[in-house]
């Protein structure tokens, strides 16, 4: 590394906490970077001394602590919300519907039959003879194309 270019801070904790070669050339060559470590040194050590680390913590502490910890972990949730995955179901149901009721039409019922329209008995006659028939009427302009014309 270039003696202008200085170490950043996630290099000087790699080095404090002996992730990284403490001796680093870098460290050793630059004054501010060595500043800089040195200060970490410090601040480390300054925080380690004021907290006793050979006190030993009892097993009621701990477990207290972490029933604690639970108890607000389940004040977070909301219990409003807790029935929310439920409705779901429910609530894609009633939008189904909704949108269903908005794009049905139903269908207009046919008009009265009125003086001049067919009647039952020719509406039969004339179904019989289509039975009937040997051809279909829909080949008749077919039939015309087969025809020797003029």
């Amino acid at each position: 590394m270039s003696a202008h270019q200085h170490l950043n801070d996630d290099a000087l904790l790699n080095a404090l906490y002996g992730v990284a070669d403490e001796n680093e050339p870098h460290l050793r060559e630059c004054a501010m970077c060595a500043q800089r470590f040195s200060e970490l040194q410090w601040k480390r050590e300054s925080l380690t001394s004021a907290v006793d680390l050979s006190a030993d913590v009892s097993s009621d502490f701990l477990a207290a602590q972490r029933r604690k910890i639970f108890a607000r972990l389940e004040q977070l949730e909301p219990k409003r919300l807790r029935w929310a995955p439920a409705l779901a179901p429910a609530v894609a149901m009633i939008c189904l519907v909704a949108v269903g009721m908005l794009v049905y039409h139903p269908a207009t019922p046919p008009a009265p039959q009125q003086q001049g329209d067919v009647s039952d008995s020719q509406l039969f006659s004339d179904a019989y003879s289509m039975d009937q028939a040997l051809e279909p009427s829909a080949a008749a302009p077919i039939q015309g194309l087969f025809e020797d014309g003029n």
